[in-house]
């Protein structure tokens, strides 16, 4: 089933729309046209948890010029290391990828001390506790030295063609993309939610308008750089934010919500990759668009719910609060 949604939202907007009021969603696929739907109050109390930011001072980036937005071909939280979404060697993506040809100089986006030193990486902290990893560079500054803002810190590496950026707060790897970290950072483009599969726990495709016992929903979701890198990287997709669902009656009535994936602000432990990620998810490659299929939610169980028409609907946002929406209609039939 695929989807696109042209809708052009802010999450406190958003938020804002109570019960009563109505969103429009652009459906392309004749299962799936669901014209208009209805807020209900809970989801907006689960919106307001995703739309807190993460708390941070800002920094500049870290190649030339430091006030101006750079293309990035990865995201926090993008799937890594896999042939599919079931190898032991799975993980997210604990950075961005900030687009800058080989030999580019790197600079320090904070002052601190060379805490990490490796013949390909950088890591330099401070008492706070909050690091910045500069990785996939050639280093030109000593272990345990004082670095200054914007000072020299290395070089990217042949081959590489981009700095990864990796910011941790005592110990936790935080999102630079979150509002208030790396600026400027501007992103009007809207998740796209390219479809919506529910399916069997076998795995087997579910007729939507006759379903029984437990569904699995797998959803395709990605988002578009806001600043398109140069080839072969063009292609590049990246991981929303966030994603969740939620369940309405035919009355208009939420019976079941639930958050599938959040990578606004920290990052999961990769032992619940498998749970994020569904089978046939891969990154990003040279010319080769990634595909990010999320779990949507695992084994719900139809028979709890009363026989009946049902209102799913799948959202994705970004860190700066567009919010993509599709819909799709239901059909519970137990016994």
């Amino acid at each position: 089933m695929h989807v696109r949604c042209n809708t052009l939202l802010r999450l406190g907007e958003y938020v804002g729309r109570q019960s009563g009021h109505r969103i429009r969603s652009e459906l392309h696929d004749p299962k799936l046209k669901i014209p208009s739907v209805r807020v209900p109050v809970a989801t907006g109390v689960l919106l307001l948890a995703l739309a807190v930011p993460g708390l941070a001072s800002g920094y500049s980036w870290p190649v030339k010029p430091f006030d101006k937005p750079h293309a990035i071909r990865g995201d926090f939280g993008d799937p890594r290391f896999h042939v599919d979404a079931e190898s032991e060697l799975s993980a997210f993506h604990f950075g961005v990828d900030i687009v800058a040809p080989d030999g580019t100089p790197v600079y320090a986006v904070e002052p601190g001390v060379v805490v990490r030193l490796h013949s390909d990486s950088v890591t330099i902290g401070r008492s706070s506790g909050r690091r910045f990893g500069y990785w996939h560079i050639r280093p030109v500054v000593k272990s345990g030295t004082h670095v200054r803002l914007h000072q020299l810190i290395g070089h990217v590496i042949k081959g590489w063609g981009h700095v990864h950026l990796a910011e941790s707060i005592a110990g936790t790897y935080r999102n630079p993309l979150r509002k208030g970290a790396l600026t400027p950072f501007y992103d009007h483009t809207v998740p796209t939610i390219a479809s919506v599969r529910i399916q069997t726990p076998s795995g087997a495709l579910a007729d939507d308008g006759r379903l029984a016992g437990p569904i699995d929903i797998v959803a395709n979701i990605f988002d578009t750089p806001p600043v398109t890198p140069p080839p072969p990287w063009n292609v590049a997709r990246l991981a929303p934010a966030s994603v969740w669902w939620d369940l309405m009656s035919s009355s208009g009535a939420l019976v079941a919500a639930d958050l599938t994936a959040s990578f606004g602000t920290g990052l999961p432990f990769n032992n619940l990759y498998n749970w994020y990620y569904a089978p046939g998810t891969y990154q990003n490659k040279p010319n080769r668009p990634g595909q990010y299929l999320f779990w949507i939610t695992h084994d719900l169980d139809t028979a709890l719910f009363p026989n009946g028409t049902y209102t799913l609907q799948v959202m994705a946002s970004d860190t700066r609060s567009n919010v993509a929406i599709a819909s799709l209609q239901l059909v519970f039939a137990n016994g």
